[in-house]
């Protein structure tokens, strides 16, 4: 349920952010309760996963507990708003990802401007998805699948967590840049998309990397391609799709944003412990067994993330002739 913060006034709003980041600066913010991480996602996703070990590190780092609160729906735009909501004062935080910089093209309803509203914190990572089959499909390669959806088009069916996640992108990128036919099966649960995957009922799955590695190495799913644009570091046996098909990045961005309007202290203390934290070999060691391609940066950084990734879901969106739901 959404809380009182909502009602505030867009001119109340913007005074208060403005009164913040007129503040005065200090050497070295310190905060003085605890911090909140808001993901916009349910628990064990991989917004979840990283919220939960880098806000437990983050918090220490800090001398503060991290509370995390999942506000899943809406493809994590129930989550957006909230944060959105919030005063911009370093003690409300979002899990950003792709879906972030998707959100206001993919629902009609979302008002907010990724680029303007939110400010960055800090980058993270990549990581990517996976696109799997059953052990007894014929399918043994993404050169087998391509194949196949020509030779049949519309009858290869996947799974999609609907418009933003994962699977959906990964799926449609696919779909647009080999012009293939495959038909869209929808799911409310990832589980039980892999479970329908694991005994036939859908012919292929793209879950997280994170998610289907014990999958993969039990044996009940051959790995065909992940869908970043290299291999990565955590699967570095799996191929990218993108040797089979050139081009092809579908690859998710994973990091903190907050509110825009957040002092410079508060912004560049928080920037500092996070890019500390994930310099850490022992962090960088626990994102890659998530699936998640550590890439400490600085805010400018993080900020080039959330442009390129607007404007590469926007063309992705052209490509499908994707309108707003």
């Amino acid at each position: 349920m959404l809380r009182r913060a909502f009602t505030l006034s867009l001119p109340a709003l913007l005074s208060a952010r403005k009164a913040a980041a007129q503040a005065p600066a200090a050497s070295s913010w310190q905060p003085s309760r605890s911090i909140r991480i808001i993901v916009g996602y349910s628990v064990a996703t991989t917004s979840d996963l990283l919220a939960r070990l880098v806000g437990q590190k983050l918090g220490e780092r800090l001398g503060i507990p991290i509370v995390i609160e999942n506000r899943e729906g809406g493809g994590g735009t129930i989550a957006a708003g909230l944060v959105l909501r919030a005063p911009p004062d370093g003690y409300t935080l979002l899990m950003g990802a792709t879906a972030l910089t998707m959100g206001p093209r993919l629902f009609r309803d979302v008002a907010f401007k990724p680029l303007e509203d939110f400010g960055p914190i800090g980058l993270i990572g990549f990581a990517p998805n996976v696109v799997v089959v059953r052990p007894q499909s014929p399918i043994g390669s993404m050169a087998d699948l391509l194949a196949a959806a020509r030779a049949a088009p519309g009858r290869l069916s996947y799974a999609s967590s609907g418009p933003g996640s994962g699977s959906w992108v990964g799926f449609e990128e696919l779909k647009a840049r080999a012009a293939i036919q495959l038909e869209e099966i929808p799911y409310s649960s990832t589980a039980q998309a892999t479970t329908d995957a694991m005994s036939g009922q859908i012919d292929l799955h793209c879950p997280s990397l994170a998610g289907a590695m014990p999958h993969i190495r039990s044996g009940r799913f051959r790995p065909l391609g992940i869908t970043s644009g290299r291999r990565s570091a955590s699967a570095p046996d799996i191929p990218s799709i993108a040797e089979t098909l050139p081009g092809y990045d579908a690859s998710a961005w994973y990091g903190l944003v907050a509110p825009a309007g957040l002092p410079e202290p508060v912004v560049a203390r928080l920037n500092t412990e996070l890019q500390t934290l994930l310099r850490e070999p022992a962090m960088q060691t626990r994102l890659q067994d998530v699936g998640v391609d550590a890439q400490p940066g600085s805010l400018a950084d993080m900020r080039q993330v959330m442009v390129d990734a607007v404007r590469s879901g926007n063309e992705m969106m052209d490509r499908i002739n994707y309108r707003a739901r």
